[in-house]
């Protein structure tokens, strides 16, 4: 697995306290699409973040599940890690946030009804869509002069975009 650190500020592993992961899944279908969420005018892939104790393959499965109504099984492994180190100025109390991502690929169709959206998604207008995997970054690249958030997670997207795309050779 390909790792992609974030640590402009220099922070030093002993100062975290403490951690923050999520999950992120490439949901891929036969005809070469890819399944991406939008809500408050951030485009996504499907996922989010582990619960306490929870494993990473417990939460991709519920996330997904979650978010797309998808009920996928425990046998995936991540194929890229994004960490950011992030610097707390005011106390010092410094955080790691890591993304893991994953591919899935399925042809089973999404189904918002069986998906159990939390409140933020439900207030953002949280809706599914698939875009051809060629048609991907420039979607992508659209979309950040909608949210200012959009430069962080599209410039995330991308990375695991090229880094999916050379290990799969798409």
């Amino acid at each position: 697995m390909k790792i992609k650190i974030f640590n402009e500020e220099n922070i030093n592993t002993n100062s975290i306290k403490s951690k923050i992961v999520r999950v992120k899944a490439l949901i891929i279908n036969s005809k070469n699409e890819i399944l991406l969420g939008e809500a408050f005018d951030t485009i996504q892939f499907p996922g989010g973040h582990l619960e306490p104790g929870e494993s990473l393959s417990a939460g991709l499965q519920r996330e997904i599940k979650e978010e797309t109504g998808l009920n996928i099984g425990l046998n995936y492994e991540p194929f890229f890690l994004i960490k950011h180190f992030l610097k707390d100025n005011i106390n010092s109390n410094h955080r790691l946030l890591e993304i893991y991502y994953y591919t899935i690929f399925t042809d089973e169709p999404f189904n918002i009804s069986e998906s159990n959206l939390d409140i933020q998604e439900q207030a953002g207008n949280f809706h599914l869509f698939y875009i051809p995997l060629n048609k991907v970054s420039e979607i992508l690249k659209e979309s950040i002069g909608k949210n200012p958030v959009n430069k962080i997670i599209v410039e995330e997207m991308l990375l695991a975009l090229a880094e999916w795309r050379n290990k799969y050779g798409k």
